[in-house]
Order: structure tokens, then sequence, then C-alpha cells
């Protein structure tokens, strides 16, 4: 039961959710008392950020990609995407944080957990639809690929088929070519 549950994508998001909100909070305590409170959320903030898409790319979406390998292009244009899906949903949470505490006079706590369930809803919809929707990046394939699963690899060199390219002898005419 356990199993099926974790291959829903929506369940490992919600898992994925909690794991980086915890790391967040994490890096953030570690780190509160040796520099400035906002250095240290911002600094959470990013480090739950990348981890969030290493762990989003080889986990939560990895069933959206179809291919053995995908091009580091592709990957790299994943990592743009999801990093600017994450301002997209900062802003949705700033702005429903707002509306709801300021417009609507909800307590602060409550208010942070309503932004978040907006944020998450967000993020959700841009990462299934963009960042990791269905073949959206494939690409032609350049020398470095990254794997369905493991550690990202930047110099194994992607499997191409090429065609066989015929080209005419250098004494017959180009015209005559292309007649023959």
């Amino acid at each position: 039961m356990l199993d099926l549950i974790m291959r829903d994508h929506r369940v490992r998001f919600a898992v994925t959710g909690v794991a980086m909100t915890l790391l967040h909070l994490a890096v953030f305590r570690l780190l509160s008392g040796h520099v400035l409170a906002e250095v240290a959320n911002a600094t959470a903030f990013v480090v739950a950020t990348q981890v969030n898409f290493l762990v989003s790319y080889h986990w939560t979406w990895a069933s959206r990609r179809s291919a053995r390998t995908e091009p580091l292009r592709a990957v790299a244009r994943r990592a743009a995407l999801f990093n600017a899906s994450v301002l997209v949903a900062f802003g949705a949470n700033s702005l429903a944080f707002w509306a709801v505490h300021r417009l609507l006079g909800v307590p602060g706590t409550a208010s942070v957990l309503l932004a978040t369930v907006v944020s998450a809803a967000v993020s959700y919809l841009v990462s299934s639809r963009v960042v990791f929707a269905r073949g959206a990046l494939a690409a032609a394939a350049p020398a470095a690929a990254v794997p369905v699963a493991g550690p990202l690899v930047l110099d194994e060199p992607t499997e191409v088929a090429h065609e066989p390219q015929v080209a005419a002898p250098a004494h017959v005419p180009p015209e005559a070519a292309a007649h023959a």
C-alpha cells in the first residue's frame, strides 16, 4: 500500500515539500545567531530550493521523463524554469499572505499557513505543467547527458543515431547528382 501511494507524484510532491521545509528550517536554525536573520533565511531558502530541484528531478517528477538520459541543456533549462517557478510561487505566497493578513485580519501564523497552501498549489501547477511536463523539453541531444536516476553526469556522451550521408563524387556536377 505504501509503495502504491509513493508512486503517485502528488504524494511525492507533498513529501518533498515537507522535507524541504524541514531543511529550510534546519539551515535557518544552524545559521541563526551567526549571521543576520534575513541572511540566514535567504541562505536557507536558496539551499532548500536547489536541493528541492535535485529531489524533484530525480524522484518527485522522475516518471515525467521518458528517455534514459536527458540532454544537459534540457536539465539546465528545467533548473532555470524551476527557479523561476519558485519566484512565481513566492509571489503568490506573498500576495496571499498580504491579502489574508492585512485585508481579512487573519493572525500571522494562520496567514502563513494559508499562504503556504496557496503557494504550494501554484508550485504544483507550474511544476506539473511547465517545469516537469511530459516531453516538453525533449531537445536534440548534445555531448553531455544526465541519467534518469543517480548523480548528474556532465561528460557522458549521449547515444545519437546518425543517418549516413551520401555525398556525390567530386567529379559529378551537382545537377547530375540530383538526378542519380
